[in-house]
């Protein structure tokens, strides 16, 4: 009889489940404002899905409030193509206790004066913003940045410690708290942030409860950073390759000491040309150096970086049609903190 109560209490929604709860523990911190904390999600044309979406079902699994938001309120197109209806407009939008930013293509909301005046409305009465992803570009432009840290999307790295010099870029954090303001890097860390904000909200058991009900294995402290993976260490080349050349990525894989990206590439050029405008493009590095020369299609090179040593590799094989390639290229440490 017990057992058949307690199995059907599992089964009951979340939220009902939350409440119960909410009547025996009184450990985790109270509310900051009111009895139900909300979060407005900002929509705009070529958001990227996951950036809302995720940290949407996260808050929403947290009993809270939550709520998407547009300039003008009307549908907004996300980057795949998939027509969402905000809730409400700038101008019709209740108050909110936590704005959330995604990204995508932010370059349009990043710059529209309306956006960025309203984020800055809503920093003065709002305990919390945060952003997703290349969503920190959006809250950088307002400036609300200028003096603090920050991460983003890991390719988007260099242009954002480019742009914004006042802003201490942290490319080795899943995200970063600022105490009002929370950044995160790309895609999947918005669900990490997340669940960082319903922990200060309401305890990090309620958030841990959270995320193993919607099964996500959750590090509180975010160890996983896309942007510390050894890809980084990739040359960056400026390539002269024929004009009638066509790449398709077929992979792209590895951890923090090494990583190999695959290509298909038809041309009517050779495959030892094709290796000469790779190594006419690597003899622009200053701190690569040539290993060996041309042998059966295959170059390497290798650099010392922050007392550790890399390689990289190329080599371009033919395939099975006619005119197309296989192109491989490696980075790897090959010593330093590996053999720590």
């Amino acid at each position: 009889m017990l057992a058949n109560a307690v199995t059907s209490l599992l089964l009951k929604p979340l939220c009902l489940f939350s409440v119960a709860l909410a009547l025996t523990v009184t450990a985790a911190p109270a509310k900051q404002r009111g009895d139900n904390y909300t979060v407005a999600i900002l929509l705009f044309d070529d958001v990227q899905i996951i950036d809302f979406s995720a940290p949407y079902e996260v808050f929403g699994q947290a009993d809270f409030d939550v709520f998407t938001v547009s300039k003008d309120g009307n549908t907004v197109t996300t980057s795949m193509g998939l027509s969402v209806n905000p809730t409400y407009s700038f101008s019709t939008m209740p108050d909110a206790d936590a704005i959330l930013i995604p990204g995508g293509d932010v370059h349009e909301p990043m710059h529209d004066k309306a956006t960025l005046a309203w984020l800055k409305q809503q920093q003065m009465q709002a305990d919390h913003i945060l952003s997703v992803c290349t969503g920190s570009h959006i809250v950088a432009e307002s400036g609300l940045l200028d003096g603090l840290s920050a991460t983003t999307f890991h390719r988007a790295i260099p242009g954002f410690a480019d742009d914004y010099p006042k802003i201490t870029v942290q490319p080795q954090k899943r995200f970063v708290d600022n105490g009002q303001i929370i950044t995160s890097a790309g895609l999947s860390s918005g669900i990490d942030a997340s669940l960082h904000l319903v922990s200060k909200v309401l305890g990090q058991e309620k958030a841990k409860s959270v995320a193993l009900h919607i099964e996500y294995d959750w590090d509180p402290d975010g160890s996983f950073v896309r942007a510390m993976m050894a890809d980084q260490y990739f040359p960056n080349n400026h390539y002269s390759w024929p004009d009638d050349i066509l790449f398709n990525e077929l992979s792209s894989v590895g951890d923090t000491t090494h990583w190999k990206k695959v290509y298909t590439a038809t041309t009517s050029a050779s495959a030892d040309q094709l290796l000469q405008i790779y190594r006419a493009a690597m003899s622009e590095h200053d701190n690569w150096r040539l290993l060996t020369d041309s042998t059966d299609n295959h170059l390497s090179w290798t650099r010392s970086d922050k007392n550790q040593q890399w390689t990289h590799q190329v080599s371009i094989e033919p395939g099975d049609d006619k005119d197309k390639y296989y192109i491989t290229i490696l980075v790897e440490q090959t010593q330093g903190a590996k053999d720590a």
